[in-house]
């Protein structure tokens, strides 16, 4: 166990949006969708939002949603106009619009970063299911967009909510041949690609499914293995929070709902705040997590002591195996207090 907890390096995850329109067979926020909301900012927010963003601890603000983001386009460039420079953006997205809209989103998504000094990575779902549903392909369109604008504060890169690296590189290798691009793969570790066009390198990150057993029967890493690939890449023992490579010190990742409510991601038990309301700043959420015994256990101790811990429980052995992601884990485990006790008992 880690007994100090020294945080830098946090992430910093903005949902900005409930609302989908695409409908994945997968997806966890489903039930969300049709009458789900979308983040507006107070004054208030803003200014929270201006605190989390511009502290010097923060490596990462990723913008997406528990819907599709390009539904609320107007907040997310709020959200970077907040921004005092030297900011890195991120923004998950299926990129569903078609190509003239989206090359519009980029051009002013680029001149806001730019002006600010911030630079901003579009990242594009490249998994089977959100492809079965999005007509308008923006993968190797957005390579070429790349190639044609040269946008300097904009990068691309792509990511699969599974990890069948098969079909997202066969897909990705196709789309951008359609674009007169001509790509080679660089394979990087169990959870990591990249594809390489003259010496620019678009990122590819696989993430492990979420309930997968309806969807891919036999074809997927399980949690254990899983949490294996992602100490290999980070070559440390994985505990909640924000990762950061070998000896350095871990940070918090913390997540922002669309109607305000702030939570430390993957300990979703209950809220922290909220950015309408309360004062939100990064030494209000330390003094939070270092007080409150289920966050700081899972921050500090291995994921895999964790669960080993109700392995052998019935109830505890189903949910492992039925949520194959550690922040769904415990997010299952929140309704059954009884567990979660057990799991993260000293």
């Amino acid at each position: 166990m880690v007994k100090e907890m020294d945080l830098t390096g946090h992430l910093l995850y903005i949902d900005i949006t409930q609302i989908c329109g695409i409908g994945c067979n997968f997806c966890m926020y489903a039930d969300k969708h049709q009458s789900g909301v979308s983040m507006v900012l107070s004054d208030k927010a803003r200014a929270n939002l201006r605190t989390l963003i511009n502290a010097s601890s923060v490596k990462r603000i990723s913008v997406s949603g528990e819907g599709e983001p390009l539904n609320n386009v107007k907040v997310f460039h709020e959200i970077l106009s907040l921004s005092e420079g030297g900011r890195s953006f991120e923004f998950i997205t299926s990129g569903f619009l078609p190509h003239p809209q989206l090359s519009a989103f980029y051009d002013k998504t680029n001149t806001l970063a730019r002006t600010n000094g911030d630079t901003c990575n579009i990242r594009l779902s490249s998994d089977s299911y959100h492809l079965d549903k999005v007509k308008h392909r923006a993968h190797g369109f957005s390579a070429r967009y790349w190639f044609e604008r040269r946008p300097d504060a904009l990068q691309f890169s792509f990511r699969s909510v599974d990890t069948d690296r098969a079909f997202t590189r066969s897909f990705l290798f196709d789309d951008f041949a359609l674009n007169g691009l001509d790509a080679r793969l660089i394979q990087g570790t169990a959870l990591q690609d990249a594809l390489v066009v003259a010496e620019v390198t678009f990122g590819i990150e696989y993430k492990n499914h979420v309930h997968p057993y309806n969807l891919l029967p036999g074809h997927y890493l399980d949690l254990y293995a899983y949490i294996e690939a992602i100490e290999a890449r980070y070559e440390k023992p994985f505990t909640l929070g924000s990762l950061n490579h070998g000896i350095a010190s871990n940070g918090m990742d913390v997540t922002i709902k669309p109607n305000g409510d702030v939570h430390f991601y993957g300990a979703e038990t209950a809220a922290l705040g909220n950015i309408h309301i309360d004062e939100i700043s990064w030494d209000v959420l330390a003094t939070r997590l270092r007080s409150d015994a289920l966050a700081r256990t899972l921050y500090t101790v291995p994921f895999i002591e964790l669960i080993y811990r109700i392995k052998d429980d019935p109830v505890g052995r189903n949910a492992i195996r039925r949520a194959n992601n550690p922040y769904w884990l415990i997010k299952e485990l929140a309704a059954n207090r009884e567990l979660l006790n057990k799991m993260v008992a000293a």
